[in-house]
């Protein structure tokens, strides 16, 4: 009975495990809501989020580092804000705008009188007969292997 028992309860601790690992591991950041080291950098990042449709919402959390928190926000918009912060005081580190739709994307003339520039921008213009429309751009491919700044997309510049 007691052998019975025992292995019941070992096997309810490694099923128990298993399951948390599996939740991590397709990235539930839930956990880190009742983590009290997390909560003033959620605040923080919350009331960064540029001002927008509604209120801002968290998407995921995660640890930028051991002392920092990473936040994602969002609002009905669909505008994402890309925010870390002190774990402990909930002070801003940085705190930007995500646009980082893959592309390529299309900017007409009408809306941008020269070709867009950018450090990961690349302009190709775009004719109808002799007339320009616009401009195609893209993210350059420095590197497969290699991370480098235009490694995500990033579209400063725009």
């Amino acid at each position: 009975m007691r052998k019975t028992i025992f292995i019941c309860s070992l096997l309810a601790l490694l099923l128990g495990q298993a399951s948390q690992a599996k939740a991590s591991e397709q990235g539930d950041w839930t956990h880190f809501l009742t983590d009290p080291r997390f909560m003033p950098a959620i605040k923080s990042c919350l009331a960064a989020h540029p001002k927008g449709d509604g209120p801002a919402v968290v998407m995921s959390v995660g640890h930028a580092s051991r002392d920092e928190v990473s936040v994602m926000t969002t609002d009905l918009s669909g505008s994402r804000n890309g925010c870390s912060a002190s774990k402990d005081t909930g002070l801003l580190i940085q705190s930007r705008t995500v646009f980082d739709l893959p592309g390529p994307l299309f900017v007409s003339v009408d809306q941008v009188a020269v070709a867009p520039k950018g450090e990961c921008i690349e302009s190709t213009p775009v004719f109808a007969g002799q007339q320009l429309r616009g401009w195609l751009l893209r993210q350059p491919v420095l590197h497969h292997d290699i991370p480098s700044a235009c490694s995500t997309p990033i579209w400063t510049g725009l």
